[in-house]
């Protein structure tokens, strides 16, 4: 007889060899975990209180996503706009916009700045931001816009908190 016909073997005894059962339902019970995996683990833009922990959601937030961070200028009382990505598991500022150049506001030759209906605008900043701190104040009245929703701070955060704004990974079901 061939030896090609000889060891050829039934498919019905190879699946049916000690072990293989479990092996087969092992294999299944991976993907179904690695799919799972996938689909649960989340990047979530939050902010949380970096001295309590309390921590509020914002949302899942993938590459390249946008969000604002709107406030009043605590010296000269105008609004203040800074527009974030999030980029390489970081937040990114790209733009800022400012009616005045108050404290803290300076142009530092990063990005392009121009001037729009009254707005100072510093676009394309590309600075790498990580994590933002952020003192939740009492006259900025700071507010986090994203995909169309408002979330003001200090609706969940007490005044002249330490907070701190990112991304997280979360795993949901």
């Amino acid at each position: 007889m061939n030896n090609a016909l000889r060891s050829a073997r039934p498919i019905e005894k190879i699946f049916s060899r000690p072990g293989r059962p479990f092996f087969l339902f092992a294999a299944v019970l991976f993907i179904i975990a690695f799919i799972a995996w996938g689909t649960a683990n989340r990047d979530v833009l939050v902010v949380r209180d970096s001295k309590t922990g309390h921590t509020l959601e914002i949302g899942p937030i993938s590459e390249g996503e946008t969000f604002e961070l709107h406030f009043m200028h605590s010296v000269d009382h105008l609004p203040v706009q800074d527009f974030f990505v999030y980029r390489n598991e970081g937040l990114v500022l790209d733009q800022t916009r400012c009616i005045s150049f108050g404290a803290g506001l300076g142009y530092a030759g990063q990005g392009k700045l121009k001037g729009e209906n009254g707005w100072n605008i510093i676009d394309n900043m590309n600075r790498q931001v990580g994590t933002l701190p952020l003192r939740v104040g009492t006259i900025a009245n700071h507010r986090i816009i994203y995909r169309g929703e408002e979330f003001r701070l200090a609706q969940y955060f007490a005044p002249k908190s330490l907070v701190l704004i990112g991304v997280e990974h979360k795993w949901r079901f």
